[in-house]
């Protein structure tokens, strides 16, 4: 059974293993993790939920929630880290972990939802498309520090 919840601490060397198999090129620093767990644990605008499988972690998101400074100054989500084992796919956690998120954003009362995909990922364009997000409507643009 698959079960969708919010991370918790003790999941965290779990979450690390999933995001440095996964990522290509991660080295999670696991201090550093815990550290920004602690911070964000109690933030209301952070939300980080996990798919676990069997009672293992195989899935994971983080949604943002931000502010416009604009017009109506309207609340919306960032997306990001979304991550699914390549063993557990095609078992519809991608899609349980996005659902649940937007559920989360449309009680924030977010306007939309926006998210990066790295521009050689076609399959999970198809993937983000497939849930109603559009890929032609803007541009991601990102500068490493």
């Amino acid at each position: 059974m698959i079960t969708i919840m919010p991370i918790c601490k003790a999941d965290l060397e779990e979450l690390r293993i999933l995001y440095d198999n996964g990522f290509d090129g991660a080295a999670t620093d696991f201090k550093k993790m815990n550290e920004t767990y602690d911070l964000m644990k109690d933030n209301p605008n952070y939300m980080v939920l996990c798919a676990k499988y069997n009672g293992y972690i195989v899935g994971s998101l983080m949604g943002i929630i931000c502010k416009e400074f604009i017009r109506d100054c309207k609340t919306f989500m960032v997306i990001e880290n979304v991550i699914v084992s390549n063993e557990c796919r095609r078992m519809g956690i991608g899609k349980m972990l996005m659902d649940n998120i937007e559920n989360e954003a449309m009680k924030k009362g977010c306007s939309f939802l926006m998210l990066l995909s790295r521009v050689d990922r076609k399959g999970a364009h198809k993937f983000y498309e497939s849930l109603g997000f559009n890929g032609d409507i803007s541009r991601g643009f990102k500068k490493y520090l």
